[in-house]
């Protein structure tokens, strides 16, 4: 693909095409290629949305993945912070959307504990995660775009450091989610664990009422001649007078 009269190299083109690409910054000798992945949430399923730029010395092209071709960015780099920004708004409101699951599971847990709640933590940790890592690799990335460009003509640098300050401040929501979401997985470890010991605590008094009354019920029950009360009229009753005895001794 030729763009300005400049020859679009084939492998930048597929890292171009491909929508799961990772955010980079690469410089060439006739061009710069960059490429913003964001986390994207689309019918609740979540999703990797890259969008790629190339930068020549006239113009900017931005891939258009559903017309699979460049298009040019009227606007130059003030089109291109725009569409960024259009794309990180949504993000920050998935986010907070995220941050509300928390809170209710947090309530549930306070409550009772469900036998879903760690499958649910699980899929918040699990998309926590991801987004974390996406966002980190995303402001690497921009932090060395506008190094790179805040010295070209007319570059647009308080809006590139607006768009910046959006993603640090949900990456530190994404941080501090994923934090509340580690402090419930203790509680709610602390209170399995307090269930159990509470468990064996009963499992321990029946054993230690019943293990008695069952070693006294085996010696009078031995079919050998000699036992106590053998023969005795109120031999039953003393017998398992004797078994509360020895349970109460004991």
């Amino acid at each position: 693909m030729t763009i300005d009269g400049i020859i679009l190299h084939d492998l930048h083109l597929e890292d171009l095409q491909n929508p799961l690409h990772p955010s980079s910054f690469e410089e060439h000798e006739e061009y710069t290629i960059v490429i913003f992945s964001l986390p994207e949430q689309l019918k609740r399923k979540p999703l990797v949305r890259a969008y790629g730029f190339i930068i020549t010395p006239s113009r900017i092209y931005h891939y258009d993945p559903e017309e699979e071709t460049l298009r040019t960015m009227p606007d130059g780099l003030v089109g291109m912070y725009r569409l960024l920004d259009e794309k990180i708004d949504p993000l920050m409101a998935d986010i907070e959307k995220i941050s509300e699951k928390i809170l209710l599971l947090e309530e549930s847990l306070y409550k009772k504990i469900s036998p879903l709640f760690m499958e649910r933590w699980h899929d918040l940790k699990k998309e926590l995660l991801r987004t974390e890592r996406i966002l980190r690799k995303a402001l690497d990335v921009l932090d060395w775009f506008i190094g790179k460009m805040k010295s070209t003509a007319l570059f647009p640098l308080n809006e590139f450091r607006d768009v910046h300050e959006h993603l640090e401040r949900t990456l530190r929501t994404v941080m501090a989610s994923s934090e509340q979401l580690d402090n419930l997985y203790n509680y709610y470890n602390l209170r399995s664990s307090d269930r159990l010991n509470r468990s064996i605590y009963l499992l321990t008094v029946i054993s230690v009422i019943f293990l008695p009354l069952n070693l006294v019920v085996g010696f009078f029950g031995m079919n050998t001649g000699g036992l106590p009360f053998e023969g005795h009229p109120a031999g039953t009753l003393y017998a398992f007078a004797t078994m509360i005895l020895f349970a109460f001794v004991l």
